[in-house]
């Protein structure tokens, strides 16, 4: 079970954003779509898996931002952001990209991996 990123952010995170959050990590990683672009990947030259972003949502209701993220200090508009990140050296890679994409963006990140 991977481990599960969110990103939340008043600015929709881009594809350029997401590039940049990459490069800034590992310039050598790319980035490859899957199911029609609604999830991005970035991977290495074996085409292992660092990290998956599925395309943001926006969030309208402040109700709902309230009951599934207490912990964010953003309000209602947001995008909603979620990421999945293996365990181990590639799952850490991938982490550390998310927290570039949530810097990039100016957004709060909840990464939930047990502790």
């Amino acid at each position: 079970m991977p481990r599960d990123l969110l990103v939340l952010s008043t600015t929709a995170p881009s594809l350029v954003d997401f590039v940049n959050a990459g490069a800034s990590v590992d310039p050598e990683l790319r980035v490859r779509s899957l199911d029609g672009d609604a999830v991005v990947e970035v991977v290495d030259d074996h085409g292992t898996a660092h990290v998956s972003v599925q395309h943001p949502e926006r969030v309208d209701n402040q109700e709902e931002v309230r009951r599934l993220a207490p912990w964010t200090t953003l309000r209602a508009p947001l995008w909603w952001t979620e990421a999945w990140a293996p365990w181990g050296a590639h799952g850490e890679v991938g982490v550390a990209i998310v927290r570039a994409l949530a810097a990039e963006v100016d957004g709060e990140l909840l990464v939930e991996d047990g502790s």
